[in-house]
């Protein structure tokens, strides 16, 4: 079976399409985020009512920088280890694969919103990843790269100012403070919006829970690697010829 989603024996009717590592880095990833959101923007919103628990007392606000900080050393660790997961693992380097953008891409956003304005028939099929989770992956990388770099400079400020202007922490400090909210709302507006209030997966897609998904699921969301898989299946249970004279 080449698919990178698997039949779930355990289950009828069942595929796994995350294993429990890939499942394991995006919980990770999202409690290290909320974290790293609600801390960072506590500081520059203290007035904020959902900055009251880091307000009014000292070792709160002190609280509040020490969370911000495990959290981003988290994300950043997380962040190497996704890349040694997808560069130096098998499954990774398939998955990377998958990822990668092509003409394709662009063909389905185009037949999406031809379908979206009810000037195509059927909307756009797709493999294992569609354009759009193509696009938020990169664009969580890009911006998990560029918070994690402003960051580590911005905590270490005393070596970055060794090597660098004072302006330098200025800007930083906007880079980081626009990128934060980039990222917020890309995640509220449009990964949630995709995996919670999309009227195809609500009220959750369970797949990150425990990694399987229906094949009713698989079939709508993405015919063509389903599709592969069935065409695989049927050549692998086709009967084989036998000569005359080879026993059965």
């Amino acid at each position: 079976m080449t698919s990178l989603t698997e039949i779930d024996r355990s289950q009828s009717e069942s595929y796994t399409r995350w294993t429990r590592n890939e499942r394991v880095q995006h919980w990770l990833l999202a409690v290290s985020f909320i974290l790293l959101a609600v801390t960072g923007f506590a500081l520059k919103y203290p007035e904020a009512w959902w900055a009251a628990p880091f307000a009014g007392l000292d070792w709160l606000f002190s609280l509040r920088g020490i969370l911000h900080r495990i959290a981003g050393a988290a994300f950043v660790f997380l962040g190497i280890y996704h890349a040694y997961y997808m560069a130096a693992t098998r499954r990774g380097r398939r998955l990377l694969q998958a990822f990668r953008p092509g003409l394709q891409d662009m063909r389905d956003l185009g037949t999406n919103l031809l379908y979206n304005f009810g000037l195509e028939k059927h909307p756009p099929k797709f493999d294992h990843f569609s354009y759009m989770e193509k696009a938020e992956y990169i664009a969580l990388i890009w911006g998990g790269v560029i918070m994690g770099v402003s960051g580590v400079m911005l905590w270490f400020e005393n070596v970055t100012l060794t090597y660098f202007p004072v302006w330098a922490i200025d800007l930083l400090t906007v880079v980081h403070l626009y990128e934060a909210w980039l990222a917020t709302l890309a995640i509220v507006v449009w990964h949630f919006y995709y995996v919670i209030f999309n009227p195809d997966t609500y009220p959750l897609n369970t797949s990150m829970v425990d990694g399987r998904i229906s094949e009713k699921e698989f079939r709508h969301e993405y015919f063509l690697e389903w599709q592969k898989m069935q065409q695989e299946g049927h050549e692998e249970t086709e009967p084989t010829k036998c000569s005359e004279n080879e026993p059965v």
